[in-house]
């Protein structure tokens, strides 16, 4: 009968200073994002361009997605508990996708003004001042500086919100870049430019969007977060390790759960199992990038036999 071990390791006090860190970056970007977005509905009210009002409620998107990954962190930074014993890592997985909806939201919108442009071009002729290209401009380097600060800081406290939301601040990047070329192409009279680069935008927002959900979907189904023959490696490499067999690793980037079994000399007393099951379980914690926090070890007797490949382990030479 196999023996468990388990040595839970949930740094909470680490959890909630990353936690604290990221909403202190949210909380800047959304002040960013609301002022850019108000200078633009403005503006674009007041000189009737639509390009400008347009990219302006995609501000608004992107100040939305601050306040859903605002929610997110608070939730998932809360402790264990009875009802849910793993954490609440997972809002925030679920608070990146909800992110990628305001982007495919986003690029309806666009995709609607791409459309009414073509059908109506007369109508996508507003009154182009310096001050329309002041905005504009002004605004891409702040949208290029949040998505700079966002990513690195996204890296840094390994926060998928924060990674989310940089790719949904670029897609803004993107945006503003079409706006700037169909201001130019109204002043040229090349009106059709407006609706050729809108579309660009519609492509890079479907594009951002997929990223963000291929990324962070397997984190929500329990897909694996490590390769199982690393897992294996640093496993066999105890000393009194025989095999192991049946792991398993889910979560998100550094908060991964792991469970295997290992295979140990029946000569052995339960005590010494439980050092053998105790340096595995170090080991494992120790392996560079891998962000373990949690590693259930399950201890079984060694018959001398060498697993199958098809059981998904194999037995350390001897």
């Amino acid at each position: 009968m196999a023996i468990q071990f388990t040595t839970p390791k949930l740094p909470t006090q680490d959890t909630q200073h990353n936690a604290h860190q990221v909403k202190r970056v949210l909380w800047v970007t959304l002040g960013l994002n609301f002022l850019v977005a108000g200078a633009k509905l403005i503006l674009g009210f007041m000189t009737g361009t639509l390009s400008l009002i347009a990219d302006g409620f995609h501000s608004l998107l992107d100040g939305s997605s601050n306040v859903v990954a605002l929610i997110a962190i608070r939730l998932s930074a809360s402790p264990p508990d009875p009802e849910h014993p793993y954490g609440h890592r997972k809002f925030e997985a679920f608070g990146a996708m909800i992110i990628s909806f305001f982007l495919f939201l986003a690029s309806f919108n666009v995709l609607q003004e791409t459309v009414n442009r073509f059908i109506h071009p007369q109508i996508s002729a507003p009154n182009v001042s310096w001050l329309n290209y002041a905005v504009v401009v002004g605004s891409l380097l702040v949208s290029l500086w949040v998505t700079r600060y966002e990513s690195r800081r996204g890296r840094e406290l390994g926060s998928p919100l924060l990674l989310a939301d940089a790719q949904h601040t670029l897609a803004d990047v993107y945006s503003l870049g079409s706006v700037l070329i169909a201001l130019a192409a109204i002043q040229l009279g090349w009106v059709w430019v407006d609706a050729v680069a809108a579309t660009f935008i519609v492509v890079m927002i479907f594009r951002a969007g997929y990223g963000i959900i291929t990324a962070h979907l397997g984190a929500l189904v329990d897909g694996a977060a490590l390769d199982d023959k690393q897992i294996e490696a640093v496993a066999l490499q105890v000393p009194g390790v025989r095999s192991c067999h049946k792991i398993r690793s889910r979560g998100m980037d550094h908060h991964v759960f792991v469970d295997l079994h290992i295979q140990v000399d029946s000569s052995l007393t339960v005590e010494q199992a439980h050092r053998i099951a105790d340096a595995v379980e170090q080991a494992l914690y120790a392996m560079p990038g891998a962000g373990i926090q949690d590693v259930l070890v399950h201890v079984e007797e060694f018959e001398g036999e060498t697993l199958s490949p098809l059981s998904g382990g194999c037995a350390q030479s001897v």
